[in-house]
């Protein structure tokens, strides 16, 4: 019998939990391998009843350790595993190619979206509900170090975008000054960008400082046009004509300085944001005991309970959060750059009323299988640890709802409803599964040159994602 859950092994809530997964186990390993039908069928059944194992015991082990009443709560190796994974070494198989140290060790890059499992979900709950300063995930960074560590990507990005800038300069001589206007661009970029996005600091700032803005803005601009016309024109030597490639590399080492820029701004001002829905919940709960405490975090994690089984359902797959067998879950560094280079393609997905409202959403590795998708009620993205059909496609449809579902304003449901022809008599419902599977298509194939989508709805997309001047 496995025992599991070490240091809780004297608390009889988890340990019969545990024992209960693990005799259900054993059984539906044992029909199994019997390989008759009616076993498989009753292997099956099995299989479903065990699914409520799994809340059974992360909730004993949250009630375990919140006893003492803990300032912060800590999740150990084994617990990680069956919170994040649904895996329990013992009772619960994985790949034999997973390797264990090699995922609790692993560690996601900055960037714009905040990054965490469901144990830091949970962490990051109960330091909210104390008024304790928030936990960094255990998987990621906290704010300030992404912000960090995208102030340095910035910087590495405008120096080889600047280097290969000098090297065209000195291969295609020219009259113009390119060593000030390289100046005027990394000078001016934030200001550029912060005029750009209209945000706080610009809209509500006094006459002095919109101005002061506006006129870094226009160095900017005017020094980005005339690089922008050097490139072409170098394009158009007639004793030797840049290759198509080489301006290719450079606009897109130009727009990744201003998509990192954007990051840090929309980090920023998302700072604002945490620190407000933290003292909400700090407020709320701050005439409370230590036993409504509890039942605070228990209610918050029940809440997002209801809502872990929609990957699955997106997918049709089986609801489940324990890992299936044999299975093998993300690597979580991979997959949040895959989500990095997606936010990249697709920036103004955060001009949008709910996340000025709201802020960024949070990201959340969750246990199970599926698609991943959006949770209205708590404003974050969920991501399966065991996607159908691929991380990519797994990643865009948690995008898609994302997309779909804070389109208030409706700048990508009329058009979509009403200038494809198909579209025009679906239900809402149909519509929504519509956009996310042409969504998806559109961001892993469309966006690397691939034609997937009809033309009526590629022409839609085009519309609907073209970014428009900001002049």
């Amino acid at each position: 019998m496995a025992v599991g859950f070490k240091r809780w092994k004297g608390v009889p809530e988890v340990s019969q939990a545990v024992e209960k997964l693990d005799n259900a186990a054993y059984k539906y390993k044992k029909l199994l391998a019997s390989g008759k039908t009616d076993d498989k069928i009753q292997a099956n059944k099995l299989w479903q009843g065990m699914a409520s194992s799994y809340w059974e015991i992360v909730l004993a082990l949250v009630d375990a350790q919140t006893k003492s009443n803990p300032a912060v709560l800590t999740f150990d190796d084994e617990e990680r595993l069956f919170i994040d994974l649904g895996y329990l070494p013992g009772v619960l198989t994985l790949s034999k190619n997973f390797d264990v140290n090699a995922y609790l060790t692993a560690k996601c890059s900055g960037g714009i979206l905040p990054i965490m499992t469901l144990s830091d979900y949970i962490a990051e709950s109960w330091a909210a509900i104390n008024g304790s300063p928030l936990p960094a995930p255990v998987i990621s960074m906290g704010l300030n170090e992404r912000i960090a560590y995208l102030n340095e990507a910035l910087e590495q990005a405008q120096s080889e975008r600047n280097d290969f800038l000098r090297d065209i300069d000195d291969e295609y001589p020219n009259n113009l000054d390119v060593r000030q206007m390289i100046s005027n661009m990394n000078d001016y970029l934030l200001s550029a960008m912060k005029v750009n996005m209209r945000v706080p600091e610009y809209r509500e700032g006094d006459d002095a400082t919109r101005q002061k803005f506006a006129q870094e803005r226009k160095a900017y601009n005017d020094a980005e046009k005339s690089i922008l016309l050097l490139i072409s024109s170098c394009q158009k030597n007639e004793e030797k004509p840049m290759p198509a490639p080489k301006a290719e590399k450079f606009m897109a080492l130009h727009e990744k300085t201003k998509v990192i820029a954007k990051k840090i701004l929309y980090s920023q001002i998302d700072s604002v944001k945490i620190a407000r829905r933290v003292k909400k919940i700090a407020d709320a709960c701050s005439g409370m005991s230590a036993q409504m405490r509890r039942g605070e975090l228990k209610n918050m994690i029940v809440k997002k309970r209801d809502y872990l089984t929609v990957p699955a359902k997106n997918a049709r797959a089986d609801t489940s959060l324990l890992c299936q067998p044999e299975s093998m879950p993300i690597d979580y560094a991979k997959n949040y750059a895959l989500l990095e280079d997606f936010d990249s393609m697709d920036m103004e997905m955060f001009n949008v009323p709910r996340v000025r409202m709201y802020g960024i959403p949070r990201a959340i590795f969750v246990p199970g299988q599926g698609l991943g998708t959006y949770d209205w009620n708590d404003h974050s993205i969920l991501i399966p640890a065991f996607p159908i059909g691929g991380e990519e496609k797994s990643i865009s449809y948690a995008l898609a709802t994302f997309r779909w579902d804070s389109d208030e304003d409706r700048k990508l449901k009329t058009p979509y409803e009403q200038q494809i022809k198909e579209n025009r008599k679906k239900s809402l419902l149909a519509l929504a599964e519509g956009f996310y599977k042409d969504y998806s298509l559109w961001m892993t194939k469309e966006k690397k040159g691939y034609r997937i989508l009809p033309r009526e709805t590629h022409k839609v997309f085009v519309s609907m994602f073209t970014v428009k001047s900001e002049e």
